[in-house]
C-alpha cells in the first residue's frame, strides 16, 4: 500500500471523527432519546392497564407535567400521553438489550476486521446504521409499529463498536502521533451521545418531528458508504514499518518458490517469534488489562444506571521510528492512573453523598445536594469515561501485533460487556437495601484495586528492558518474560511506528 498524502490523512481523520460522533456511542445518549419517546407516547398504552388508585393518580400528575412541557414549545396542540412505571421498565428493557447487543457484536466485528478487512465492516456499519434509523423513523406509538424500536435500537447498539473498529486503524497513518490520533478517534466515542441530545433540542425547542430526524440520520450514512469505496483500503491501514515488512515477506516467499532447497531455512526467519493470538490473550499483560477494562466499564454502567436513584436520594427530586514497544506500553501508565484516580474520586464523592451529607459539607466544603457540586462528580465521570475507552484502544494497538488488533479490541469490549451484567444484581442489592451506599463502597474498592494495572505495566516494562542489561534491540526476542514474549525491536513483526 503506497504512502498516504498529508492532506488525505487529515481528511480520513476528519471523516473518522465525524462518523464516531454521529454513529458510534449514540446508544449512551439514551436519556435524551427516551425523553422524545415518552413525549411521543411510545408504550404509553401500558399505563392504561393500571388499576390501583395511587398509580392512577400518579399517572395523571405525570400526564399534566408532560402536557405542560409540550405546550411550552411550538407544538401547542400536541397530544398528551400517560407515563408510568410500566412504560419506564419497557423502555429500560430496550436500552439494556441494545447495550448487550453492542458488547456481543464487538468480538464478531473484530474477527471480521482481521479476516475480511476494513471495507467489509465499514459497509456493514453504514448499512446497519441506515437500517436502524429507518426503523426508528417508521416506528410510531401504535401497535405493532411501536415494536420497531427494539430492532432499531439493537442495530444502533451493534453499530457502536463496529464503527470504532472501522475507524481506529486510521491512527496508523500518523507515525509517532499514532497513539494521540487513536485516542482522539476513540475519545469521540464518549462524545457521540451528543447526537441524541441535539435531536432532543431540535424536538423540544424547534418542534422538528422525531421521524424526520431519523430519516436525516439515515441519509448521513450514505456519505460514509461512499467514502468506504473511494478513500479507505480493502484491508486496513497498517503502520509504515509493518507495510515494509509485509513487502519483504512477499519477496521472501517469491525467493522460496525459486529456491525450494532454502525454503526451510528462510521460512524459519520470515516471522521471527511473532506472538500468536492465543499467546496474546493468555498473557498476564492482556488478562490483567481485561480485568481492568471490565471494572472500569462496570463503574460507568453503575453510575449511569443509579443516577436517578442517587439524585432522588440526595436531593429528594428528579433534577439532574520511533518509540519502542516498551516505551509505548509505559506511556499508558499515566493514562491508567488518571482513569483509576478519577473513577475512585467519582465513587468516593457518591459514597459520601449518600452516607452523611452534613459531615461531607463540613469536612470538604462540598454540598452534594446542590447542582454545582453534583456537577463536579459528573465532570469527573465524563473525563474518566474518555480515558477508559480511549486508553483501552490505544494500549492494545501499541502493545500487541497489528494483525490481532480487531479481535483483541473486540474481545476487550465483549468481556467488559458480559461482566457489566453484574449491574443487575448490584441494582437489585440497591433496591433491597434502599440505598446505593454499600454498592458504591464495593465499586470504590474495585476502582482502587485497578491501580494494580499501571503498576504491573511499569514492572513489566522495567523487567523487559533491564532483563540482561542490554539495549532492548540487542536482547533475545524469543524468551518469554512473565508469560509475555518480548518484542522490543522494530525489525520484528510487531506494530512499530
Amino acid at each position: 500500500m503506497p504512502a498516504v498524502r498529508f492532506e488525505k490523512r487529515f481528511l480520513l481523520l476528519a471523516i473518522s471523527v465525524l462518523e464516531m460522533l454521529l454513529f458510534s456511542g449514540i446508544i449512551y445518549g439514551w436519556t435524551s432519546l427516551v425523553y422524545i419517546l415518552k413525549q411521543e407516547g411510545y408504550f404509553s398504552d401500558h399505563c392504561e392497564t393500571t388499576s390501583a388508585n395511587t398509580t392512577q393518580q400518579n399517572t395523571q400528575v405525570i400526564k399534566l407535567v408532560n402536557c405542560q412541557v409540550i405546550t411550552n414549545t411550538s407544538t401547542q396542540d400536541a397530544p398528551c400521553y400517560p407515563a408510568c412505571l410500566e412504560q419506564d421498565e419497557t423502555l429500560t428493557q430496550v436500552f439494556a438489550i441494545s447495550v448487550v447487543a453492542s458488547q456481543v457484536a464487538s468480538l464478531f466485528a473484530g474477527i471480521a476486521l482481521d479476516y475480511f478487512g476494513l471495507r467489509f465492516i465499514r459497509t456493514c456499519f453504514s448499512v446497519m446504521m441506515a437500517t436502524a434509523a429507518l426503523l426508528l423513523g417508521f416506528s410510531t406509538r401504535e401497535y405493532p409499529y411501536v415494536y420497531l424500536v427494539y430492532p432499531g435500537m439493537i442495530l444502533v447498539g451493534m453499530c457502536a463498536n463496529i464503527t470504532l473498529l472501522a475507524n481506529v486503524t486510521v491512527g496508523n497513518l500518523f507515525g509517532s502521533r499514532r497513539s494521540t490520533v487513536i485516542t482522539i478517534i476513540t475519545g469521540s466515542f464518549g462524545s457521540s451521545p451528543v447526537t441524541f441530545l441535539v435531536q432532543k433540542m431540535l424536538y423540544v425547542h424547534f418542534g422538528v418531528p422525531f421521524q424526520h430526524m431519523c430519516f436525516a440520520l439515515a441519509c448521513l450514512s450514505v456519505p460514509s458508504l461512499l467514502a468506504t469505496f473511494t478513500l479507505f483500503p480493502k484491508r486496513k491501514f497498517l503502520p509504515n514499518s509493518h507495510q515494509e515488512k509485509r513487502k519483504d515477506s512477499q519477496e521472501t516467499e517469491k525467493l522460496q518458490k525459486e529456491n525450494k532447497s532454502g525454503a526451510g531455512v528462510e521460512s524459519g526467519t520470515a516471522r521471527p517469534n511473532e506472538e500468536t493470538f492465543v499467546q496474546v490473550v493468555t498473557s498476564r499483560l492482556y488478562l490483567l488489562h481485561l480485568a481492568y477494562m471490565s471494572v472500569m466499564n462496570l463503574n460507568v454502567i453503575i453510575l449511569v444506571g443509579t443516577a436517578n436513584i442517587w439524585f432522588n436520594m440526595v436531593t429528594g427530586n428528579n433534577n439532574g521510528h520511533g518509540p519502542t514497544m516498551t516505551s509505548r506500553r509505559r506511556a499508558a501508565v499515566p493514562v491508567f492512573i488518571i482513569t483509576s484516580l478519577t473513577s475512585s474520586l467519582v465513587f468516593f464523592f457518591a459514597t459520601l453523598s449518600v452516607w452523611d451529607t452534613s459531615s461531607v459539607e463540613s469536612s470538604t466544603g462540598l454540598l452534594m445536594t446542590s447542582a454545582p457540586d453534583m456537577l463536579l462528580t459528573f465532570v469527573l465521570h465524563v473525563v474518566s469515561r474518555a480515558f477508559i475507552y480511549g486508553g483501552n484502544t490505544a494500549f492494545i494497538a501499541n502493545s500487541f501485533p497489528a494483525k490481532h488488533l480487531g479481535r483483541l479490541i473486540g474481545m476487550s469490549y465483549l468481556v467488559a460487556g458480559l461482566l457489566g451484567l453484574l449491574q443487575y444484581p448490584l441494582i437489585g442489592w440497591i433496591k433491597a437495601a434502599g440505598s446505593p451506599f454499600y454498592v458504591y463502597i464495593f465499586v470504590l474498592v474495585l476502582s482502587v484495586v485497578t491501580f494494580g494495572h499501571p503498576i504491573y505495566i511499569s514492572y513489566h516494562c522495567r523487567d523487559v528492558s533491564g532483563k540482561d542489561g542490554r539495549h532492548p534491540s540487542q536482547s533475545s526476542l524469543g524468551n518469554p518474560v512473565n508469560g509475555h514474549l518480548k518484542h522490543e525491536a522494530c525489525d520484528s513483526k510487531e506494530t512499530c511506528v
